[in-house]
């Protein structure tokens, strides 16, 4: 037996694997995992090869495998969400659609630690899962019901669609695992190995061979870390991958996300549900703080490649996890009913960023439907006071109105339209709240700043007119009253400065994007219009400046910001 093979007893408890032993043989390997099922220990055990190639890296091959009778069925899991229906082939390859993969066929990819990346990829994985009982039948079956449910149109007919478009996924998956040109990995590099096939095939097809390629080692990869291991060292080679290439393995790390075990592997354990999604949150947005990690753990690199890399179907996964969790009936405090309020608090403010909700509308969604449990109400009058006292959680108007942007876009959001209406044109039209979107422990330019977002936020939103109209000519109100209250402009306008030190000033609220609202940039542009109208302005603009050349670059400086700003 070489001395680069080692054979690995793994054993199958609860729904994951775990290592029991390692052995040189392989017949004492088999013999440990059928004393572990005859004992009871396990529900069942495999038998992993565990070889080291000559260029040090660890390849694993499964060569044996046993469950006990009871458990070696494996069914659908329940899902009542189906993907959006594919109008094209290459659609089942998207994320929502792997998403619906991984969790109906939960079980079957827990137990043999494969993505869904993997089964469409390698013809092996896939003939496997269509070997396997009616599993792939049942699979089919429930997706097309959802799907025809919400269409309106017949089950049978999506269920046979759903099959043509598997039939050639197949059939496209066994010609390029037949292929042996395709190079590797390990020895190209994944840029390289990219780029030879853009230059020969056109986009769709490379990116299906790409990840046929990365399928490959992936299937000899029998536990989740491995595979993220593997998959972060590809992001990071060549300096770090971006654009496309990028794009195509944070597809398969999210794949590899899609296995709950594996943020809780990461994660480590969690005083309670709360703590877990924040921290899941945080992990997903590249923020999360570690206080006694090293900088070689897996979490603490995970954490680092969302900070800087564009990684957004990962974080979309991470997100939904998070989003389902919140929406399900599992308390966020188990340990401490009476502290349930405390946590769900604690995860709206998590959520709640100044670009809005993270997560999007669904998120939103999800936290009402969490709310609804506090109150005795249910139904249509349930939903409208749980999104009000969500509201009021915030002590922000900004992020009130943020929150109710977000929740429109939602399905109960869409429900209850007219009072989310309401309720937004009553936090903006009451001049008595002005205050709530003002901080007053924020210096003054750091408030017109927070409101001028708000006002572009409700300008590009996705509420219909004239009810996003009405919205940002209040917030342009609000934002123009404060600028007068707080005598901004009296502010920057010292007339003890000299004029090119006020214009300037002047000149800075008015550049591109500081100030966005009309009313509150015309109050800034009439009192820059009254400098530029006095008699000599250029002469006096320049005064304090001896040069002659310099003050012709000043006043060349001065009249470009002008044209910037639209003053010319």
């Amino acid at each position: 037996m070489s001395r680069n093979s080692v054979f690995e007893v793994q054993s199958y408890q609860g729904g994951r694997w775990f290592l029991d032993a390692r052995f040189e043989d392989e017949a004492e390997a088999r013999t440990h995992g059928k004393r572990l099922l005859a004992g009871g220990k396990a529900d069942g055990y495999r038998v992993v090869k565990d070889w080291r190639r000559a260029d040090g890296r660890h390849v694993e091959t499964e060569v044996h495998s046993e469950f006990r009778a009871i458990s070696n069925a494996i069914a659908i899991q329940p899902i009542d969400e189906a993907p959006p229906v594919c109008a094209r082939p290459d659609d089942i390859f998207a994320v929502e659609s792997r998403m619906v993969m991984n969790r109906i066929l939960r079980s079957y990819i827990d137990r043999m630690v494969v993505t869904p990346t993997e089964i469409m990829h390698n013809y092996g994985e896939l003939k496997r899962l269509m070997d396997r009982d009616n599993l792939a039948v049942q699979a089919v079956g429930r997706v097309a019901a959802l799907q025809a449910e919400k269409a309106k149109t017949d089950g049978r007919t999506r269920r046979d669609e759903i099959f043509d478009i598997i039939n050639g996924v197949t059939e496209r998956t066994r010609k390029a695992s037949a292929r042996k040109d395709l190079p590797d990995v390990t020895a190209n590099g994944f840029r390289p190995l990219f780029e030879k096939l853009d230059a020969a095939e056109e986009p769709e097809e490379r990116d299906f061979l790409a990840r046929v390629i990365l399928s490959r080692d992936l299937v000899q990869m029998r536990n989740w870390m491995a595979k993220l291991d593997f998959l972060s060292e590809v992001v990071r080679s060549d300096g770090g991958l971006t654009d496309a290439p990028l794009m195509l393995v944070d597809g398969v790390i999210a794949d590899v996300f899609g296995a709950p075990s594996v943020a809780q592997e990461l994660l480590g354990e969690q005083r309670s549900l709360c703590d877990a999604l924040c921290a899941l949150i945080d992990l997903s947005r590249g923020r999360l703080t570690f206080y006694d990690r090293s900088e070689e753990d897996r979490a603490v690199q995970l954490n680092e490649l969302l900070a800087f890399h564009d990684l957004d179907q990962t974080r979309f996964v991470m997100l939904e996890m998070a989003r389902r969790q919140i929406k399900s009936t599992q308390p966020l405090y188990r340990s401490d009913p009476a502290a349930e309020m405390e946590a769900f608090h604690k995860l709206l403010l998590r959520v709640t960023t100044p670009d809005g909700i993270v997560g999007g509308p669904l998120m939103a969604e999800a936290l009402v439907l969490r709310y609804m449990r506090f109150l005795e109400a249910g139904g249509a009058l349930g939903r409208r006071q749980a999104m009000e006292q969500v509201v009021g959680c915030y002590k922000d108007a900004k992020d009130k109105i943020r929150f109710l942007i977000e929740f429109s876009g939602s399905d109960i959001g869409e429900q209850h339209f007219k009072d989310i209406s309401a309720l937004l044109l009553k936090l903006t039209a009451e001049g008595a709240v002005a205050a709530g979107f003002v901080d007053r422990n924020l210096p003054i330019r750091d408030n017109l700043e927070q409101i001028t977002l708000l006002y572009a936020q409700v300008a590009d939103c996705m509420l219909p007119d004239p009810l996003r109209g009405q919205l940002a000519g209040n917030i342009d109100e609000l934002l123009a009253n404060y600028i007068l209250a707080s005598k901004v402009v009296e502010r920057m306008d010292n007339p003890d400065d000299t004029l090119r030190h006020r214009a300037n000033k002047l000149m800075m609220l008015c550049a591109p994007g500081v100030l966005q609202s009309p009313k509150a940039l015309d109050i800034v542009r009439r009192r820059v219009v009254t400098h530029l109208r006095q008699p000599n302005f250029d002469k006096l603009y320049v005064s304090d400046i001896p040069e002659p050349a310099a003050q012709q670059r000043a006043l060349r400086e001065f009249y470009k910001l002008l044209g910037q700003a639209g003053f010319m």
